[in-house]
């Protein structure tokens, strides 16, 4: 049996080019994989909570649960449009089960109590936060006082109590994961990468909102002021997709076990730390077996500068469907690229491969 996941585009856009390719490559290796005759779980889907999303609904007056049904439908549509592989699992984070799930992991994490206390707690902290990302960010990380990859954007000071992570308890198990697997993240640059960041020391990271300023989220367990922090959840879809917790066969058939792990992740390198560290931390926490092997992807560029919005660079895999065919596309966006590196692609670069 073989499981094999992309992350989970934010539904704050329409889909860029990036995720198709990411989800073109894992189609490709579960097409292999079928054909080899191995049984195949395929999974991809939407990431819907979170400060953004909730954001944008109210700006548009409307309700967070018909804002993003809006967006995962263009999302759906990729399915249909790239023809992806037929029996594709597509979860979103505001299915009743995968909420379940994730109040479970919660659970676990918090039951798991180590010589500084259980995994997670309450503080009080500051921080300077950045929407886009929906990450905090450290002084470090800035420029010119702003996020380097939203420059436009006013970073937001968050000053309350919330629910942490104990990520710091886990710097050598994740250390000794890296080690025990060299090809544990591919390529080996990128290992080098998280392991370099891991080495450095881990900061424990908040895991819920207070629910009077941020109200969109699933509840946190026991504590209804509270909902979880957007990242938090959405991990836990890798495993909720498979009927976890309780469909225990299924989940130790293609996640695997701690003896033989069994899933291949793919991800853009802006998801390096979230997939190869946070996650495989949450996962140990929660008693869980590991990933077999994280895949991170390099961005597509146009014209040498990132696709974004206020660029007005972005290109939609969708209307690129609807002008060449879906054959071209998938052509174009396996064959023109790196698999590892950035690559450059543009709409005249695009019409001149086809």
């Amino acid at each position: 049996a073989r499981y094999l996941t992309t992350t989970l585009p934010y539904v704050n856009a329409d889909p860029h080019l990036g995720f198709a390719l990411e989800i073109l490559k894992a189609d490709v290796l579960a097409r292999q994989y079928a054909l080899s005759g191995d049984e195949v779980f395929f999974n991809t889907g939407t990431d819907e909570h979170g400060q953004k999303l909730w954001q944008e609904a109210v700006k548009r007056g409307m309700e967070p649960q018909a804002y993003v049904d809006e967006y995962a439908a263009q999302f759906k549509l990729l399915k249909d449009k790239l023809r992806l592989y037929p029996d594709l699992h597509f979860i979103r984070t505001t299915d009743a089960h995968h909420e379940k799930a994730a109040q479970e992991f919660w659970e676990r994490c918090k039951k798991n109590i180590g010589p500084d206390g259980p995994d997670i707690y309450k503080k009080n902290y500051q921080i300077k936060y950045c929407v886009g990302c929906e990450l905090e960010k450290t002084d470090s990380e800035l420029v010119d006082g702003r996020c380097s990859l939203h420059p436009n954007a006013e970073l937001e000071l968050i000053n309350e109590e919330n629910y942490f992570f104990r990520f710091s308890r886990y710097q050598q198990p994740l250390l000794d994961l890296y080690a025990a697997r060299p090809d544990f993240v591919v390529p080996d640059f990128r290992l080098n990468e998280v392991r370099l960041f891991v080495e450095r020391g881990l900061q424990d990271f908040s895991i819920s909102r207070l629910k009077e300023k941020m109200p969109w989220g699933i509840d946190v367990p026991g504590d209804p002021g509270h909902v979880m922090y957007v990242w938090f959840d959405a991990l836990v879809n890798y495993i909720s997709t498979l009927g976890w917790p309780e469909d225990v066969q299924n989940f130790e058939k293609f996640w695997g076990t701690h003896d033989h792990p069994n899933a291949l992740q793919l991800g853009g390198k802006d998801n390096l730390r979230q997939q190869s560290a946070m996650w495989q931390a949450m996962l140990m926490s929660a008693g869980l077996p590991s990933s077999k092997q994280i895949l991170i992807q390099g961005f597509i560029t146009s014209g040498g500068q990132k696709m974004s919005k206020s660029l007005g660079n972005i290109i939609n895999p969708l209307d690129l469907v609807e002008k060449y065919g879906t054959d071209a596309v998938r052509y174009v966006l396996l064959r023109h690229t790196s698999p590892f590196e950035d690559s450059d692609l543009t709409i005249e670069a695009i019409h001149d491969h086809y």
